[in-house]
């Protein structure tokens, strides 16, 4: 085992717990629960128990509901309220502890952001503060309501304490009821519950209390405090350390969990790779020093690098560090590091593509670089099984997917080749890499690079393959990975809308194209958006920093309309802001001739405006680059086809397709 990282590997006391090491996995709600039940589905337990393989000291399993009125998402959490989940919980508990870890469950009660709409239950919160989330404007809690929510806390404490759990940590942060009582931005009340900080605390104490009592002293309790609200009006850092001091004081708690944020702000609590590396830890230091010897954990935000996280435990900014996506995308990530494996880490490159993408469109939450996440007793790390026979592959196309299926089918005993057309292996994620803010997403195909190399398959690059030569290599199976790219030339019918004039070369051009410089940009610049993802929006972007004055068109209701529960869309449209770009929602192109594009009202389309346009940018539709498959299809009895020249989609979808191939060739 290493000695690079003492602190993060020293055992650790967390009230009457005993940790081996100072990791823990943030809690995370993962949507993986039964929805007419609300009980956790056995994948949670196998996605836990894996991390605890890895070497995670301490697991504290994602927010669960301590109250029929705080169900919320399209998918209900945990009911830890009702008995009936105990024996699901129970599988959990025991699954982590026979793998040697750990862990918490954290209660929360999510107050004016449920969704009445959905589940029945009015909206409840302090005060009757509308919610831009929920949409709603909640109910004013009366005392009664007020009971009923703290007795939920410990009901649901009791019911943890018999399903096997160490410890319970209550959320009171991202904006849930315990934050909104906190918070005089959200509490308006002038009865005993609201007004004075004295006051405000007055909801938090009693659950603490009741909670407490309900757990006895063998289990461990915390509170998983907001370091600041970031909003007007909000709590501030200078009113979280009274707080703070004032639970401390309690003697009734084992530790506390520092984070930032609310759910009005949400982009921030779980930022994408636009924000800052780390943006939690300076509320928790801060904390920290003001409650010692409490203990604080903190999640610093972004962290994949072992190092930093010693050196936060070694400045004492706080007392465990916390992972959250970095453990979705690599459940191994403590043992590698223990094991001085750090260059075969697959770094997080937080992306949110599947991780708070999934989780708002209530979807079990993945990870596009780990196909076995959700699916760890098909696809975990233990699962992958030699292939009976040694077979000759043929891997044709360097990106995601085609490096994907090499290194799978190697791991399980194949001889492998790789060919790829260009220079570099990457694929599309090369180009990606170019779009401003988005160079850490080469993070995925730098981390598939090291592995091949680790498995032994051949890579030969500058090589473009022709049917005939496939043929002639004789391989026991010859493997299709040739991408897909964004529209030049073909069929309008593949918009999605038709656009006269689109194949137009010296106007209508590619973001490909605009990457690799392979086009001449004009002054003056229209981006059609068909996609909806980033690549539109950070082309415009792009092109807007080099001087061009650039309208982003779409026909959806807003730009980059598949970003917003990636949490990536303030952060884009702030950068667009920045650069002067025009978004044009609702809006769609008719014809582009020389010089102009005419666009028309998706809505009522007899409303027509016309734009100066030396340069069209059409990120509208993409085509899977299946010739080669076809070409081969009659000549070859074991041909498969994966990632994007199946069907043009992401990273986690070649990915995938390119898993379930390699774990069955």
């Amino acid at each position: 085992m290493t000695t690079d990282y003492p602190m993060l590997f020293s055992e650790f006391k967390l009230g009457p717990i005993m940790l081996p090491n100072r990791v823990y996995h943030a809690p995370i709600t993962l949507n993986y629960v039964d929805r007419a039940t609300g009980y956790p589905t056995e994948a949670l337990a196998h996605y836990y128990a894996e991390r605890a393989r890895g070497g995670v000291g301490l697991l504290i399993q994602g927010a669960v509901d301590v109250h029929p009125a705080s169900d919320f998402w399209p998918v209900p959490q945990t009911r830890m309220y009702d008995e009936g989940s105990i024996p699901a919980c129970r599988r959990i508990t025991d699954m982590v502890h026979d793998a040697g870890a750990k862990i918490f469950v954290e209660f929360f009660h999510i107050g004016q952001a449920s969704n009445g709409r959905t589940y029945g239950p009015p909206t409840m919160a302090p005060s009757g503060v509308p919610s831009i989330v929920a949409g709603t404007t909640p109910k004013a809690m009366e005392h009664e309501d007020i009971e009923q929510a703290i007795a939920g806390f410990e009901s649901a404490t009791k019911n943890a304490v018999v399903a096997g759990y160490d410890g319970i940590e209550l959320h009171a942060t991202h904006g849930y009821l315990l934050e909104q009582f906190l918070s005089p931005f959200f509490n308006r009340r002038t009865d005993e519950y609201g007004g004075s900080l004295e006051n405000r605390m007055r909801m938090l104490l009693e659950t603490l209390r009741r909670c407490r009592a309900a757990a006895g002293s063998s289990v461990a309790l915390g509170v998983r405090l907001v370091g600041d609200e970031l909003l007007p009006g909000g709590l501030t850092l200078e009113d979280t350390v009274a707080i703070a001091q004032r639970l401390e004081s309690t003697g009734l708690l084992d530790f506390l969990d520092i984070d930032v944020g609310s759910h009005q702000n949400y982009h921030v609590t779980m930022s994408p790779l636009y924000g800052p590396p780390g943006y939690n830890l300076p509320f928790a230091a801060t904390i920290r020093d003001a409650v010692d010897p409490l203990p604080v954990l903190c999640a610093p935000g972004r962290l994949v690098d072992p190092t930093v996280a010693e050196q936060i435990l070694t400045d004492g900014q706080a007392d465990m560090v916390g992972l959250g996506r970095a453990l979705i995308a690599d459940p191994q990530w403590v043992l590698k590091t223990a094991e001085g494996r750090e260059d075969s880490l697959r770094q997080c490159v937080f992306c949110n593509q599947l991780t708070m993408g999934n989780l708002y469109k209530g979807l079990p939450v993945g990870c596009i670089q780990n196909p076995a996440v959700g699916r760890e007793a098909q696809r975990g790390t233990d699962t992958l099984t030699s292939a009976p026979r040694r077979k000759k592959v043929v891997v044709i196309g360097g990106g995601p997917a085609g490096m994907e299926v090499a290194r799978l089918s190697a791991q399980r005993g194949h001889d492998v080749t790789l060919y790829e057309r260009q220079q570099e292996l990457g694929g599309q994620v090369l180009l990606a890499m170019g779009l401003p803010g988005r160079d850490e997403i080469g993070g995925v195909v730098r981390w598939q690079k090291l592995q091949l190399d680790k498995v032994g398959v051949e890579t030969i690059t500058n090589v473009e393959l022709s049917a005939d030569a496939a043929v002639d290599l004789g391989a026991d199976a010859v493997i299709v990975a040739t991408g897909a790219s964004y529209l030049t030339n073909g069929t309008s019918a593949m918009l999605p809308m038709p656009v006269a004039g689109w194949d137009l070369n010296d106007v209508s051009v590619t973001p490909e194209s605009v990457l690799r410089g392979e086009c001449q940009v004009g002054s003056s610049v229209v981006v059609l958006d068909g996609d909806g993802h980033v690549t539109p929006l950070a082309i415009a972007e792009l092109l807007a920093a080099r001087g061009s004055r650039v309208t982003i068109v779409s026909a959806s209701p807003m730009i980059g309309h598949k970003l917003i529960e990636e949490m990536n869309m303030p952060y884009l449209y702030a950068r667009l802001v920045e650069q002067g770009v025009e978004m044009m929602p609702n809006t769609w192109a008719s014809e582009i001739r020389h010089g102009e594009i005419e666009l028309f009202n998706a809505h009522a389309p007899a409303h027509q405006k016309v734009l100066s346009a030396d340069t069209v940018v059409m990120a509208a539709a993409r085509q899977a680059h299946e010739t080669l498959y076809l070409q081969l299809k009659d000549r070859l009895d074991k041909l498969y086809r994966v990632g994007d020249c199946v069907a043009p989609g992401d990273i986690g979808t070649a990915i995938f397709s390119a898993d379930s191939l390699g774990r069955t060739l």
